[in-house]
């Protein structure tokens, strides 16, 4: 089913795991996902699987460059060290959420309250009575921010990463 959405094949079995958990977490009765003749409703499951690849794919699309996936079969990369790579990107992205520690206090709450959660602006602004302009625009400069701050080393971690 996960793959009818487009999703690549590496993430697949992942994403089902979750799915198999959160099932687990949320369903208290098993009558949530049964037929009166104890049959599976796939539709649920189905329905589950595809919120789950889009809120993959809403999260994936806050910070790229921090989802970015490698492909381990290219022949360029036949010296890749996965274990190096996520140290490197661990260490950038610890790098970017220091960066935002040091911004002004409402910069800061905004932006940690838009990438850590799974509020969209609407959301935000709704809740915090805080205008959608002002969200937007607070997001996406720092956004602008992260991204003139963080790009040379990004693709220079990409480089050194590539050449193996």
């Amino acid at each position: 089913m996960v793959s009818s959405f487009g999703c690549p094949d590496h993430l697949v079995e992942d994403i089902v795991q979750e799915m198999y958990l959160r099932m687990y977490k949320y369903v208290e009765t098993p009558d949530k996902i049964l037929f009166e003749n104890n049959e599976i409703n796939t539709y649920y499951i189905y329905v589950t699987l595809r919120n789950m690849y889009i809120d993959y794919n809403k999260v994936k699309q806050r910070i790229p460059m921090v989802y970015e996936v490698v492909d381990l079969d290219d022949p360029a990369l036949v010296n890749y060290d996965v274990v190096e790579y996520e140290l490197l990107m661990k260490d950038l992205v610890d790098d970017i959420w220091s960066e935002v520690d040091s911004w002004y206090w409402y910069d800061q709450k905004m932006f940690r309250v838009y990438m850590e959660t799974q509020l969209s602006m609407r959301d935000i602004s709704r809740e915090t009575t805080i205008s959608l302009r002002s969200i937007f625009n607070t997001i996406k400069n720092g956004k602008q921010r992260i991204k003139d701050k963080f790009e040379a080393d990004y693709q220079a971690h990409k480089k050194v990463t590539q050449e193996g």
